[in-house]
């Protein structure tokens, strides 16, 4: 028998053997554990989904997946952000929209007579279109990509007022005014470029001007703070306690009396952080400064409230969103909600249109599901219930409360509690839908948007029309044309144009005939809007006269028009009422917050912290985040700070890897939120 003998080669080495000769053991079990919750922490399932663009189903018992971890109600920019982050985390989710035919809220586009429009988001900031911006880089993170915007030429806006005589002696007497982009080594060209077409050579007027700009810097940090309040422990809360407190304090003053400290009192920034006096009765007397002020009211279209009861804060963030310019969605805006929302499916969730919430289901104190029907089938309709871990409102806080929570339940009975709420809802708004023949480069169309104002006495404007929309204008108006906004649009519509008109409309004026049917309401009703449209018809051919004899169609959409299409509580188009009401500390409960006091239910959307399409956006992202809670949240964070470092260093290729990623952390965390 042949037997091999090897040789000894001495005693096995470990690869590791060097470096544990050389550490100590707790070193090594650090790095281990290091290991694990490196491991732990990158792990996100939504890292490499592809998105698959594909529009909603109607709702059908059979199409709701199995074992849901979350429902979210209402698909608009809050509900789609919400669903799709929490999708990414691994949840099995389903996303209901009472719209018939197509998700999206108010970023929802529709075509009538071979024209389209959209209805909400008209324009946004030009940093949701940039993935060096945060608000950008979630949009990418969210769609994958897929979301292209354009930006708007300078000026994005530009304001209009009527002739007026009311001029200060030698002052130039102006009718319109131009609002561009202004980072900060713009910013003195665009308050000089106003000071000159007011009261050139004032330099008090250029001092107090900037004043009032940083005013915006203060609000929209505030607000960044504001948000990682929601996000972080409270025991952390100190740290971010200053900024604020500084937010709650200029939230508490009106619009009028901020302007009246600033421009007659000389106020500085500093004396505003302490009080504010309360600008007196009446309009403005002096001529100059009856013009500053109107214009400066320029953003007031945004959240749709008179200088006399509009929060300041309101101003503020809305002056800041829009600081470094705007922009618009390559395509239609409805692209948005579909390209969010299509993520769901990937995971094993679903998006269903056509489906009314009736009721959230709660046992033993907390939410388990929701009673829905098909929203075609109206109030008969079988009624279907659907379960899941988490419930999530993106419908407004008024909704939650009206509507969808039993009405015997403690938190509605202190909802009606007149000394446990002061919050309102908003007003809501008439839109003109308009087509008109020929191309949008042939007829001159504006490529920026058109704010046409009735009066330099904007709150005295404000109380005629409320008073009396048929014989009055409406005090402020927007006008755009999406047609030139939009580079895919002369291939998908060519030969025509569009326009859209929008301006205040009080749900009280349209009550009497809530309940009845779309296009069958009656010829009181018809009546109503034709004076209405009459106004906006009017004004469009003043400030745009190229379009007079064009308009093939137009279509009025009032209050009414956004309760049953949007399914607003009240027409209430900005959610809640930004007056200084949102911001007081007994109203905490109910906005700014995605947690309600109901276990398993929680918000999302413009009530979980801001009205318009960036400020929903930021309370999805918010309302997933109290679902994930701390753990989940951290995972969240860490997967879209590695997509946005890498979007960074895209566009800067001389940043490191490690400073990519620092750079990402750094304007995440700091970041104003308008941006």
């Amino acid at each position: 028998m042949l037997f091999l003998t090897i040789p000894p080669i001495g005693p096995l080495i470990s690869p590791l053997a060097p470096i544990t000769l050389l550490l100590p053991h707790w070193t090594i079990f650090f790095l281990f554990v290091l290991a694990i919750f490196y491991m732990w922490l990158s792990h996100w399932p939504g890292k490499n989904a592809k998105v698959v663009p594909m529009r909603a189903s109607p709702f059908s018992p059979e199409r709701v997946p199995k074992n849901l971890d979350t429902i979210v109600i209402g698909s608009g920019s809050g509900g789609s952000s919400c669903s799709n982050m929490l999708a990414q985390s691994g949840q099995r989710v389903l996303l209901l929209e009472q719209h018939e035919e197509r998700t999206g809220g108010c970023t929802h586009t529709f075509r009538i007579n071979g024209c389209e429009w959209d209805t909400g988001l008209h324009y946004t900031s030009e940093g949701m279109g940039l993935p060096t911006h945060r608000a950008g880089a979630l949009l990418k993170f969210m769609t994958k990509g897929k979301q292209e915007w354009k930006r708007l030429d300078d000026p994005y806006d530009q304001i209009i007022f009527p002739s007026d005589s009311n001029v200060g002696n030698g002052k130039p007497n102006n009718t319109t005014y131009d609002f561009n982009s202004a980072t900060p080594p713009e910013a003195p060209t665009l308050v000089r470029g106003l000071v000159e077409r007011i009261d050139p050579g004032n330099e008090y007027l250029i001092k107090q001007f900037e004043v009032w700009m940083n005013l915006a810097t203060v609000i929209n940090n505030g607000f960044t703070a504001l948000g990682w309040t929601r996000i972080i422990p409270k025991f952390l809360h100190f740290i971010l306690r200053k900024r604020v407190e500084q937010l709650y304090k200029l939230a508490s003053y009106t619009v009028r009396d901020v302007q009246y400290a600033v421009f007659n009192k000389g106020y500085t920034i500093e004396q505003l952080l302490k009080e504010c006096p309360s600008c007196p009765e009446g309009p403005e007397s002096d001529p100059v400064l009856r013009r500053v002020k109107a214009v400066l009211n320029h953003p007031i279209g945004d959240y749709a409230v008179q200088p006399r009861v509009a929060t300041f804060a309101a101003q503020g963030i809305t002056m800041a969103h829009y600081m470094e310019g705007a922009a618009y969605t390559v395509g239609p805006t409805q692209n948005i909600s579909i390209r969010m929302s299509s993520l769901l499916r990937n995971f094993g969730g679903e998006v269903l249109c056509d489906v009314t919430v009736e009721q959230i289901i709660i046992e033993n104190g907390r939410a388990v599901g929701v009673l829905v029907r098909n929203t075609s089938a109206g109030k008969g309709g079988t009624i279907t219930e659907i379960r899941a871990r988490n419930i999530i409102c993106a419908t407004s806080v008024f909704n939650l409360h009206h509507k969808l929570l039993p009405k015997d339940h403690p938190s509605v009975k202190d909802f009606f509690d007149p000394t446990l709420r002061t919050i309102r809802e908003s007003n809501g708004h008439v839109f003109l839908f308009c087509k008109i023949k020929g191309d949008a480069k042939d007829l001159g169309l504006p490529t920026h948007n058109l704010w046409y104002f009735n009066s330099y006495d904007i709150d005295e404007a404000f109380d005629k029309y409320y008073g009396d929309p048929v014989t009055q204008r409406p005090p402020t108006c927007y006008i755009g044309f999406p047609c030139t906004k939009d580079p895919t649009w002369s291939s998908r519509l060519p030969g025509i144009s569009n326009a859209i008109l929008i301006s205040d409309g009080i749900y009280d004026w349209f009550e009497k005939w809530q309940g009845t049917q779309v296009h069958e309401r009656g010829a009181d009703y018809d009546i109503f809007k034709d004076q209405l449209a009459k106004h906006l018809l009017d004004i469009l051919y003043e400030t745009v006269p190229q379009v007079k004899g064009r308009v093939e169609y137009w279509t009025l959409g009032t209050p009414l028009t956004e309760v049953s299409y949007l399914a607003s509580f009240h027409a209430a188009s900005y959610g809640t009422k930004c007056d200084t009401n949102i911001f007081k500390r007994l109203n905490d409960r109910w906005t700014t917050t995605p947690h309600t006091c109901i276990p398993g239910l929680y918000m999302a959307g413009s009530d979980a912290f801001l009205p318009a399409v960036c400020g929903a956006m930021y309370g999805g992202i918010l309302g997933a985040s109290a679902v994930l809670g701390y753990a989940g949240s951290l995972r969240m964070v860490f997967a879209f700070l590695s997509e946005f470092a890498t979007s960074l260093k895209e566009a800067n290729p001389k940043l490191s890897q490690v400073e990519a990623y620092l750079m990402a952390l750094y304007k995440f965390g700091t970041e104003p939120v308008a941006n």
